[in-house]
């Protein structure tokens, strides 16, 4: 029999709860960032076009704090930071602005994205996990031999951890598409409005 089959083999040697207390502690991150990331873009609040337009008239006149105060009380996410970053530095005159707005944007991208990658591992990975618990398990029932209880814990164990890892990796799968999606937008408008206001600045029309 071949050498992982046998009772006394490296497989048989793995508590069978083992690879579901791994899940388990997966699945706790997986939700700890779902929660964490989803309150997150629920908190933001984008600039509409009537607060854009409101500003660039601040701006046009000249009143910074005005600008700043007002983009503050309407709004609330990485587009804000950017655009109170170039009021900033336009109003102290700094020829920097638009390098200040770049690295500052850049920034709020690696925030949005804090946490992403870990999630789509785990959507990944979750799956593996499942069957690598389901090899495990039917190993260890065809190394107990048919009708014994050693192999219905073999068959049981493929079948929980089978369940379990599906049970973790589809709903992260899920959020890490939402989340995605969600920081994608917020480029879009971080974009859109960096754009505008660089082009006031420059004196564009």
């Amino acid at each position: 029999m071949f050498i992982f089959a046998k009772s006394n083999s490296i497989i048989a040697s793995i508590p069978p709860e083992s690879i579901p207390i791994i899940i388990v502690i997966v699945s706790i991150i997986a939700f700890t960032i779902i929660i964490e990331r989803t309150i997150f873009f629920w908190k933001l609040k984008s600039v509409t076009i009537e607060d854009f337009r409101k500003v660039k008239e601040f701006i046009l006149e000249k009143k910074w704090d005005e600008a700043k105060d007002y983009l503050v009380s309407c709004s609330f996410g990485p587009t804000t930071a950017i655009l109170q970053t170039g009021i900033e530095y336009k109003r102290r005159d700094s020829k920097f602005y638009e390098d200040e707005m770049k690295s500052e944007g850049y920034r709020q991208i690696l925030n949005m994205e804090k946490f992403l990658t870990g999630l789509g591992t785990i959507a990944t990975i979750g799956p593996l996990l499942g069957v690598f618990g389901t090899v495990v398990g039917m190993i260890r029932s065809f190394a107990e031999g048919a009708g014994t209880k050693g192999a219905e814990v073999g068959i049981s164990e493929a079948l929980i951890t089978t369940a379990m890892g599906l049970a973790v990796s589809i709903p992260a799968y899920i959020f890490y598409n939402y989340l995605v999606r969600k920081k994608e937008e917020k480029i879009t408008e971080m974009e859109n409005f960096s754009d505008q206001f660089l082009q006031l600045f420059r004196g564009d029309k």
